[in-house]
Formats: structure tokens, C-alpha cells, sequence
């Protein structure tokens, strides 16, 4: 399996439904598992090397939206999040390419 990080985060508009959003998202097909500490912003861990098909899944979960979509090194991180945050991330980043 050929396993990838990309950060997909997007603006909120109170007008959509949220828990429809994050269905989808969550289980698009290329989608092995997925971060979401932070509002409107998700890692993705994903099983593709083709970012053209993610995207169109994102597209299919969130029609109409602007989003970006992103490949990021896990390794290679720093911020403010919870301890479990952290604890997640270092472990999917041995598990890439």
C-alpha cells in the first residue's frame, strides 16, 4: 500500500451540514484514516498516489466548497494540540511512502 498525508481544510458556512460533510470525507475510498482535531481542517492518511482522484472525492463530499488540498511531511511538524493529537500524527508519519 502506497500511503500518503495530505491536509485538506476548508471554510465553514453555518448554512451546510456539517456531520454530512465529515461522512463523506471520512469514508471517501482512498481514505485510510483521517485526523481532525481542528475545525474545518483534516489529515488524511490515503492509499493513492493519484491526488486527482482524492480531490474528486473531496469534490463529491463537499460540492460547491473551496478547499485546499494539500501533501504534507508528518515528520516534520509543530504546533499547539493535545498530547493524543501528537501521539496520533507520530504514528502514521512511520507509516508513510
Amino acid at each position: 500500500m502506497y500511503r500518503r498525508a495530505f491536509i485538506l481544510t476548508f471554510d465553514r458556512d453555518d448554512n451546510l451540514n456539517y456531520k454530512d460533510i465529515h461522512d463523506n470525507i471520512i469514508t471517501s475510498p482512498s481514505v485510510i484514516t483521517w485526523w481532525h482535531y481542528i475545525k474545518s481542517s483534516y489529515i488524511l492518511i490515503v492509499d493513492t498516489n493519484d491526488v486527482s482522484k482524492l480531490n474528486k472525492e473531496i469534490v463529491n463530499a463537499m460540492p460547491d466548497k473551496r478547499f485546499l488540498l494539500i501533501e504534507v511531511n508528518l515528520k516534520s511538524r509543530n504546533g499547539w494540540l493535545p498530547p493524543k493529537a501528537w501521539e496520533w500524527i507520530k504514528a502514521q508519519s512511520v507509516k508513510l511512502k
